[in-house]
């Protein structure tokens, strides 16, 4: 029996070695799944990175409840820098960008960077400036920001010239069809989460439409959001796709209700969440919404016992574990 210790001792090594890898690099299809949740927002960072399509991907990166809201968009930076490699994702900047100082009062996040700012290529200008903003006003406290180089504030991106608006906030968009240009800015953006998969697993993805100025701005957003985005062959728009429609809504005191037809549900009249992940997270995308409330024929429906109403701050979307 001793001459067969070290093999059976191998092969059981061997076993665990692989147990311990399918688990830790091969998630199980139910928690790949679990695309959206609700939970408290200071547990979670968002920071966006490119796929290698070159769409920016909101990441849910966690991080510290004590870190105060300044050293998180320090952190933002490090990881758009490249801080850690993050499979399936690109960094915004060729190498370390530093940020000298980041202050937040009255709505408006101010982020002072010395000249590493411009350690990005010139074709991913309008992706760094869309991925600051929507990095910065994730925040419950801030709806815009201020971009200063030296102290000095910007009015345009200092590689390709890209006008930077003097209200800098969400209002740009985000992953547009169009390049760095002026008029990116002169019309409304309306923007729309789509579905895509990258190393295998589930994200959602925000992609921005311009739409003509409209008196309800509200009413506006609310259709475009079921239409169809046409964005590209790699996404997927899943309320179009299975034809969602809008039967009524009512907005009031930054509550947004909306009454679905009943494609959003399956056949045993439950919830389809990978309808419910993109309606929700497209319809708290529009200005002024602070929470949405999902209807079917009247009645609320919601997956995973979330509340009824749910508040935009406390989703979470993306979330990558290391």
């Amino acid at each position: 029996m001793p001459k067969y210790k070290k093999p059976l001792a191998f092969l059981f090594g061997a076993i665990a070695m692989i147990s311990y890898l399918s688990i830790r690099y091969f998630p199980r299809t139910e928690d790949a799944q679990t695309v959206l949740s609700v939970q408290d927002e200071s547990t979670h960072m968002q920071v966006y990175l490119k796929d290698h399509d070159h769409s920016l991907v909101p990441l849910s990166i966690p991080v510290s409840e004590e870190m105060n809201e300044e050293d998180k968009l320090q952190l933002m930076v490090s990881y758009m820098s490249g801080k850690q490699n993050i499979k399936g994702f690109l960094p915004l900047f060729t190498k370390e960008c530093t940020v000298k100082k980041v202050m937040i009062a009255n709505g408006k996040a101010v982020m002072d960077f010395d000249d590493s700012l411009k350690n990005y290529q010139k074709e991913d200008e309008l992706r760094v400036l869309e991925s600051l903003t929507w990095g910065a006003t994730q925040f419950h406290d801030v709806e815009q920001l201020e971009i200063q180089l030296n102290g000095v504030k910007l009015s345009s991106m200092p590689n390709a010239q890209t006008p930077i608006p003097d209200v800098l906030n969400r209002g740009i968009g985000i992953n547009h069809f169009e390049t760095a240009t002026s008029a990116l800015h002169t019309s409304d953006s309306v923007t729309v989460y789509c579905a895509k998969k990258i190393e295998g697993q589930q994200f959602l993805i925000p992609r921005s439409k311009r739409v003509m100025h409209a008196s309800d701005s509200i009413k506006e957003g609310v259709l475009q959001v079921i239409s169809d985005v046409s964005a590209s062959s790699e996404l997927s728009q899943p309320l179009y796709q299975d034809d969602v429609k809008i039967n009524n809504f009512q907005f009031s005191n930054g509550t947004l209700i909306v009454d679905i037809n009943k494609n959003l549900l399956s056949s045993d009249k439950s919830v389809k969440e990978d309808l419910y992940d993109s309606l929700i997270l497209s319809l708290s995308a529009l200005s002024g919404v602070d929470k949405v409330q999902v209807k079917v024929d009247g009645v609320s429906v919601m997956p995973q016992q979330q509340e009824s109403a749910v508040s935009v701050y406390d989703l979470s979307y993306n979330v990558i574990a290391f």
